[in-house]
């Protein structure tokens, strides 16, 4: 069952980097399952993670501006963001 949660990323932006808040729905994975008498086994599941939505904690952005953030916050979580995410939803 996925379960919302939220966290906070840093987006780079010209020399810094602006807050983003995130938000995206977590599903536990589940471990490998032996052999047994009546299966073969079965292999592990990773955890799923899936965007929601992304937003400026202290600004709202224009539709063309909050489409580039909310693109920049799927890749940053469907990569370098994936174990900081699972990790936050597993801590809650």
């Amino acid at each position: 069952m996925a379960t919302k949660f939220s966290l906070t990323a840093y987006c780079p932006f010209g020399l810094g980097e602006i807050e983003v808040d995130i938000v995206y729905t977590y599903t536990p994975g589940r471990p490998a399952r032996g052999p047994s008498y009546a299966s073969g086994g079965e292999p592990a599941d990773p955890p799923e993670v899936e965007f929601v939505s992304a937003t400026l904690p202290k600004d709202k952005l224009g539709d063309h501006h909050q489409l580039m953030l909310n693109e920049w916050a799927e890749e940053w979580l469907a990569d370098e963001g994936f174990d900081d995410a699972v990790d936050n939803a597993e801590e809650a």
